[in-house]
């Protein structure tokens, strides 16, 4: 790094300023930011006036997406003995309706393995609860199970509705989302929103419903009112221009629209790329690169359908002109200390690590990224990057949540003004800048590839492992060998290349080309131009069955069905291996 760049660094990261951080937190505290809300429009007028007053140049562009708010539930049980009790309770936004009088139906526990107590909850999703045996025709189930996955699994079974428990031990119902569609449906998806009706309650009430129907029948009443419809939202756009003549840039994002006040999910975020749009916008010159800053509308209530939409409709000048995607949700908590470096892809994730490494001091803990939190890019081929303070996993506050750095006041009335710290905010801002900086300040993209051949490497040879003799993987892993020895060349050849300004953008625009080519093959199944359901999806995702293949009577129409749907995704990634080989192979030789 020159050091031109580090004093850039230093610079941007002096002048973050925790007071101008805490008055943009005290102005989001007075709004409830529900996706197509009067509040949430506010907000994003808000960040408009504050980026715009800075330098930048500012859009609110607006589309129509189908978001759900869910409004009220009641849920009474009787039990065995006669006695009757309502039992406090959430309705899931997506989920299905009753008249008004309810439903009423035997409520049957479905056990199911729960993660720990500091675990985040998109941990768990893909584990299939317990039903051997069980019948749930025309009853209503109680799991931890809670997942939209766990409400399909119900609904697949007859049930006339899901209650989920939650699985750590805090007071409070979180709000959560029943749908697996991402985005805004298609024809396609749309099926896949449920139809029954689907509850939260705490872990105490839902354990003490388990017992009560281990001991005996227990019928349960339950309403439930949803407003699902179409509804206008703003999209806050802010473009701090570079150098480059090609326009190219690096996406920021989080999402505006909150549940209640959502201070620390996500008004943190929202105030840490108000602070740094603002700070850039004042020293772009030194940027060789654009930064975009977006504010996502339709994270809590859409499914993240404003990142969605915006992949859809921007979708060529993503493809074409974007460094990558670095996502910012639920920083400056009070109390958050460590750091989790989760949504990184191979090609950058250096990037974030040094940068942990150095103004932290604690060793950062690399992962690929989660099927969650606006991370609608990867199948545009987008690189990730993506680092949280959390709370240690000894902290009193920490429980089996989604966001707010593990602290359980996520999704709830509870996260207010006072779970945020300022001072958190301006160091976790200062990371986030800088990660910005080693993006955008140098004209050669810092991306490597040779960590990506190991991703391949890896996850075909431990799937190979899994699956036996029954699916040959030894021609993509060959590819996979192949393509690292051609990323090894790139590396090279990348370090002798010269700054000319010619050699190094024909040298950038192949790398971006490469992650276009591998990034949709190692995270979605789907490809550039669909949506994977809001499942958890491990990095080759299309190879995954093969785990349940070794399983299947090799007779059966089921392990031929799967066998056949595993080879056409094997003939994916070998050829998006023979592609980046080659590619990689004739960037290196122009050089």
């Amino acid at each position: 790094m020159s050091q031109v760049a580090t004093e850039v660094e230093r610079r941007l990261r002096q002048v973050v300023s925790a007071e101008r951080l805490q008055r943009h937190l005290e102005r989001f505290s007075t709004l409830f930011r529900d996706s197509g809300s009067e509040d949430e429009l506010r907000a994003a007028e808000y960040v408009a006036e504050q980026v715009s007053a800075a330098g930048a140049k500012v859009k609110i562009l607006t589309f129509d997406s189908l978001i759900s708010w869910p409004l009220e539930a009641t849920l009474v049980v009787t039990y065995p003995d006669g006695r009757s009790e309502e039992i406090p309770a959430r309705p899931r936004s997506f989920g299905g309706v009753t008249p008004p009088e309810g439903i009423e139906a035997e409520l049957v526990f479905i056990p199911f393995q729960k993660p720990g107590q500091g675990e985040m909850i998109f941990t768990h999703r893909a584990v299939a609860g317990d039903y051997e045996g069980r019948d749930v025709r025309g009853k209503i189930v109680l799991t931890a199970d809670g997942g939209p996955d766990g409400i399909r699994r119900a609904e697949e079974r007859g049930a006339l509705a899901h209650v989920h428990i939650w699985p750590s031990d805090e007071p409070a119902i979180h709000e959560m989302i029943a749908t697996p569609v991402w985005g805004t449906p298609t024809p396609e998806t749309a099926p896949s929103i449920p139809k029954i009706p689907a509850l939260g309650v705490t872990n105490a009430d839902g354990e003490r419903l388990a017992q009560a129907c281990a001991a005996g029948p227990v019928r349960a009443r339950l309403t439930s009112k949803v407003r699902t419809e179409w509804m206008r939202l703003p999209l806050v756009v802010a473009d701090i221009p570079g150098r480059d003549p090609e326009g190219a840039f690096l996406l920021v994002g989080a999402h505006i629209d909150s549940w209640y006040e959502g201070i620390t999910d996500n008004a943190t975020g929202d105030a840490s790329l108000i602070e740094m749009a603002c700070i850039l916008a004042q020293d772009q010159e030194a940027l060789h690169y654009g930064v975009r800053f977006a504010w996502w509308p339709g994270h809590s209530t859409g499914r993240y359908s404003g990142s969605t939409w915006y992949a859809d409709t921007h979708f060529m000048e993503l493809r074409e002109r974007c460094l990558g995607y670095l996502n910012i949700d639920s920083p400056g908590i009070r109390g958050a200390s460590v750091w989790d470096c989760r949504y990184n892809t191979a090609e950058v994730e250096h990037v974030t690590a040094a940068v942990v490494r150095e103004l932290s001091g604690q060793e950062p803990n690399l992962r690929r990224p989660l099927k969650a939190g606006d991370q609608s890019f990867l199948g545009v081929g987008l690189p990730s990057l993506g680092a949280f303070r959390m709370l240690p996993p000894d902290h009193p506050d920490r429980k089996a949540v989604g966001g707010s750095g593990g602290g359980w006041w996520w999704h709830t009335p509870h996260d207010t003004l006072d779970k945020a710290d300022a001072g958190v905010l301006a160091d976790d801002t200062r990371v986030y800048v800088t990660m910005i900086a080693r993006m955008c300040l140098p004209r050669r993209h810092p991306y490597r590839f040779v960590p990506v051949a190991g991703d391949f490497l890896r996850h075909l040879g431990e799937l190979q492992e899994a699956a036996g003799a029954h699916l040959n993987l030894a021609p993509a892993l060959e590819r996979a060998q192949a393509f690292q020895r051609a990323a090894e060349r790139l590396d090279v050849a990348a370090q002798r290349a010269s700054d000319d300004g010619g050699q190094v953008a024909e040298l950038n625009r192949g790398m971006r080309e490469l992650s276009r080519l591998l990034n949709p093959v190692l995270f979605t199944v789907k490809g550039p131009y669909e949506f994977d359901p809001a499942l958890q999806l491990p990095v080759l995702p299309g190879l995954a069955p093969m785990r349940r293949l070794a399983g299947l009577d090799p007779v059966s129409d089921e392990y031929r069905f799967l066998w056949t749907q595993l080879v056409r995704q094997r003939n994916r990634i070998e050829d998006a291996l023979r592609r980046a080989t080659a590619l990689a192979d004739d960037v290196a030789s122009a050089l």
